[in-house]
């Protein structure tokens, strides 16, 4: 049973890739490019350097990806409202309707298979994805380059 859940896990791992691969080839970005969008569409907006956090890049490496992001027509840079020294970067909507309509299905198709959950079991699965995002989160930061 365990070598199942092991396989499963490895198998959501590589799916997980492969929709990052296809969805930047339909974006006509880089998987970069691809995660920066991720952090605007679910904490956005965000200034270069909130941004270069996230990505744990460097503040000029956040620039560029600005750059090609605005160039491609995804972003948008707008003053910040109480900072005039800072600037906004903003996903266009153009961008998030693209994003939202790729993983639809896949958004979707999850949310039924959890609606399916008992109480009870929504509550193992809950802890087991808890654990799971623990482990993944100190192997990731025991990782040096």
């Amino acid at each position: 049973m365990t070598n199942a859940i092991m396989e499963g896990l490895q198998l959501i791992g590589l799916l997980t890739r492969q929709v990052e691969q296809r969805l930047s080839q339909a974006l006509g970005i880089n998987s970069t490019d691809l995660s920066a969008i991720e952090h605007l569409m679910t904490d956005g907006p965000l200034t270069a350097k909130d941004l270069a956090d996230r990505l744990q890049v460097s503040t000029a490496a956040s620039t560029h990806i600005v750059d090609r992001l605005e160039r491609a027509g995804h972003v948008t840079r707008q003053p910040h409202a109480t900072d005039r020294r800072k600037v906004l970067v903003l996903l266009a909507d153009t961008s998030k309707a693209k994003l939202t309509e790729h993983l639809a299905p896949l958004l979707g198709g999850l949310d039924e298979h959890v609606g399916k959950l008992d109480p009870a079991e929504r509550e193992v699965v809950e802890h087991f994805l808890a654990d799971v995002v623990e482990t993944y989160t100190a192997a990731a930061e025991s990782i040096t380059a």
